[in-house]
């Protein structure tokens, strides 16, 4: 009797299957007869199909079916098959294993006999599960899990001799340790160690199963499956981190030395942005409590992260005008190799939402005469790009500027008529760093006034006057000092000529 493969019995992978043989036979002069299978498959069979052989006996050995004396009717998993003769065949119709149910037959003059065998078709082929806790390592070693999904003893079994001869493959920089080799549980799982090499500083190792190295009891060869296979990265670099912002950054001159400036005045310009050169191991909130701010607070913004590589989060709660330092605290923040990132600087931006004021100042009295007015123009931030042409002149017209410093500006006004001077910087004309426009300054007024000609000539008149006035007084006064000294002589020349008995002494 012959079990082909056909119909569903074709699909079996493992199943537990049990056949059932009936035989009735005619009266005869044994009162016993015997069933034997003289051919059956093994207890674990990796194929679909299986060839029974059977004879029934009586206790002499002789053949009792002679002359057509004997019915069979067969069972398969106990569902009862067609009537068959000697040498048909049957076919399995399910794929479970089910219970043996047989039904006795009493018919009167025939004796029946009854025998059973079962067997485990099992098609599945053996293969093994390699697992590690870490994908990705900076270790010099990394242990692996190797898991049988049953025993394969067969041709020896599993083995790992040497680096060399093992039934696990290293593919890249690395290779097996076999003294590392342990038995979890007999013949189904298995720990092992990998060395991955010094000389390089990252890379991968493709680590395999070797293929048909052992078979089942069914005798179904090793076969790899996805399962079979794994990567392991290793990467002993250091992580770096990159801290940035979208604040605009500008480059000005400080005291002749260049720098960078960054600020802002707008609110969505704000974003902070953290990449790492790889991904992470740390949640969105270990990286949150990492970041240190000293004004504001952080709210993340979910979205791509780039595998764990990017986070992007936003300031709030922040003043109107407000210089912000902001640090990360690396040492809490762990690559996916294990190692931490390495500190970065801090940095620090403006913010500042409020306009620009001007004032506008002069030396000169409120009231003159003087054509050249001089004025002061005082910013309360720095700004950039303020010129000449941005006063508002009424009256005069400035014959010279001058940038003391970003804020600080000095103006020469020529006044041009008899009349009030302003000068006034209207709103909306330049702009601070962080981009606000300066507001309307106060309008600066003098009044100026000309010398009429009349007074000038009698201004004149009565200058040469005092000028002829002092210069006779001048004159008179030396002539007077000349005559004083012409009559000291004659009075002394007249003593001598009144008294001549002195002149004879």
């Amino acid at each position: 009797m012959a079990v082909p493969e056909m119909g569903l019995f074709k699909f079996l992978q493992y199943s537990f299957v049990l056949v059932t043989v009936l035989v009735n036979v005619q009266n005869s002069a044994e009162s016993t007869v015997l069933i034997r299978f003289d051919r059956a498959p093994p207890a674990r069979s990796r194929y679909s199909s299986a060839v029974f052989r059977y004879s029934v006996l009586t206790l002499n050995g002789s053949n009792a079916c002679n002359k057509n004396t004997c019915s069979v009717h067969c069972q398969l998993d106990g569902q009862t098959l067609i009537h068959v003769q000697l040498r048909h065949g049957i076919q399995k119709p399910d794929r479970q294993p089910r219970s043996h149910i047989s039904s006795q037959r009493h018919n009167l003059g025939w004796r029946q006999k009854l025998i059973t065998y079962s067997w485990f078709i099992d098609t599945i082929p053996p293969t093994a599960m390699i697992f590690s806790e870490k994908n990705y390592t900076s270790a010099e070693k990394i242990a692996i899990d190797i898991t049988f999904n049953e025993a394969c003893t067969g041709k020896g079994g599993f083995r790992c001799l040497n680096s060399s001869n093992c039934d696990v493959i290293v593919d890249g920089p690395g290779r097996v340790q076999p003294s590392s080799l342990r038995m979890i549980k007999p013949s189904i799982s298995y720990s092992l160690d990998v060395v991955l090499s010094l000389a390089n500083m990252y890379g991968r190792v493709i680590i395999r199963m070797a293929d048909d190295f052992c078979t089942d009891q069914a005798g179904n060869s090793f076969t790899r499956t996805n399962g079979s296979t794994i990567i392991i990265h290793f990467d002993r670099r250091p992580v770096l981190a990159d801290l940035w912002t979208s604040v605009p950054a500008y480059e000005l001159m400080i005291n002749g030395v260049p720098r960078t400036i960054l600020a802002t005045n707008k609110m969505e310009d704000l974003n902070i942005f953290l990449d790492f050169s790889i991904p992470i191991i740390n949640t969105t909130e270990q990286i949150l409590n990492a970041l240190v701010v000293n004004s504001g607070n952080f709210v993340p913004i979910h979205g791509r992260n780039q595998g764990n590589r990017r986070f992007k989060f936003q300031l709030r709660n922040i003043s109107r005008t407000e210089i912000i330092k902001i640090e990360l605290q690396a040492g809490l923040i762990i690559g996916r190799t294990g190692i931490p990132v390495l500190p970065i600087p801090s940095f620090t931006f403006l913010y500042d939402s409020m306009e620009t004021s001007v004032g506008l100042s002069t030396s000169s009295p409120n009231v003159t005469k003087d054509h050249d007015i001089n004025v002061i123009v005082e910013f309360t931030k720095p700004v950039f790009g303020f010129q000449a042409s941005m006063v508002q002149v009424v009256g005069g017209r400035i014959t010279r500027f001058r940038e003391l410093s970003r804020a600080l500006y000095s103006l020469n006004v020529l006044a041009v008529t008899e009349h009030t001077v302003s000068v006034a910087v209207p709103s909306g004309k330049v702009y601070d760093i962080s981009g606000n426009l300066n507001m309307a300054s106060n309008q600066l007024e003098v009044k100026h006034y000309s010398t009429p000609a009349i007074s000038i000539a009698l201004h004149s008149f009565v200058t040469v006057g005092m000028l002829a006035t002092s210069l006779a007084a001048a004159i008179l006064s030396i002539s007077t000092a000349n005559l004083g000294a012409v009559g000291t002589l004659a009075s002394e020349s007249s003593n001598i000529v009144s008294f001549d008995s002195m002149n004879l002494q």
